[in-house]
């Protein structure tokens, strides 16, 4: 996704090479030092929802009435059975991989970045709830507020694991089963294994809350790793990522087993260099 770059230092004015063919231009040059703006995932992923919904839509209005009627019966079965596969996933007995959400650092983050937590929440519940054998999703140590905020996506009706009242994950679960995925663990996830249960940390903006993860689970005693993005993307300046960016990487590598293919299906391409030319005033020489 291209984006518009932003004024240089020295006063230029940048115009990506979209639009270049609209600018007057007078003198150019090669390319900025300036790093593009990251894209939001969500904002990413808009389009191909809005290109689904109109698939959906004129699929629909070219089928006759019959074959309209079929195929809305059977997409609404293929939903209760996705649904009853979640419900299963989520009950106490189930031997499903576990992946636990920290929620536990509402402390660092704002209202903004509580709300952001919430709709990354829902596109990884939705993420697991299409998985023809889901994860089950444990949810620790929500606060109330998060939780309100939740609730705007019907979430005490998700099939889900809830552990509240305390602190650390590990005071739900013992930590030799834990594994923390922290992106400034040294350690590297290179395979997932299926009796151990994968902590994501629920945090906004973890650029402004480097280490925060990792001392967590250095608190707690539970072994961290992060996952293998330097060693396969030696030119992405960005290993954050979303809790859904996470989850989707969980969910292709569990059935890909491959760490190129799932991080090349799974990851945002936010790193896009952009070649442009600058605008220069000129002033005449006296």
């Amino acid at each position: 996704m291209i984006q518009t770059s932003e004024a240089s230092h020295d006063g230029s004015t940048c115009v990506s090479t979209a639009d270049a063919a609209d600018t007057t231009l007078l003198t150019s040059s090669p390319m900025t030092s300036h790093p593009p703006r990251r894209i939001s995932a969500l904002r990413a992923k808009r389009p191909a929802r809005e290109r689904q919904k109109k698939e959906r839509y004129e699929l629909l209005h070219s089928m006759t009435p019959e074959e309209r009627r079929k195929f809305l019966i059977q997409e609404t079965a293929d939903k209760e059975e996705a649904l009853e596969r979640l419900q299963r996933a989520s009950s106490a007995n189930s031997s499903s991989q576990r992946i636990a959400i920290d929620l536990s650092f509402d402390s660092i983050m704002n209202d903004k970045e509580l709300r952001s937590l919430a709709n990354q929440l829902k596109l990884s519940y939705g993420a697991i709830k299409q998985m023809p054998e889901p994860f089950q999703l444990l949810f620790c140590n929500p606060s109330e507020q998060l939780e309100q905020s939740l609730e705007r996506f019907g979430a005490s009706n998700w099939y889900i694991q809830w552990r509240r009242g305390a602190t650390s994950v590990a005071d739900h679960l013992s930590p030799n089963e834990l594994v923390y995925l922290s992106p400034d663990s040294p350690n590297v996830l290179e395979k997932m294994d299926p009796n151990k249960i994968y902590v994501i940390g629920g945090i906004v903006d973890k650029s402004r809350k480097k280490g925060a993860t990792l001392n967590a689970a250095t608190e707690a005693g539970i072994t961290a790793a992060r996952l293998p993005i330097q060693e396969h993307y030696t030119e992405r300046l960005d290993h954050i990522l979303n809790v859904n960016t996470v989850v989707d990487v969980l969910i292709n590598f569990r059935e890909l087993e491959d760490w190129p293919r799932t991080l090349d299906i799974a990851l945002p391409q936010v790193n896009v260099t952009l070649e442009c030319t600058c605008v220069m005033k000129l002033t005449d020489s006296t």
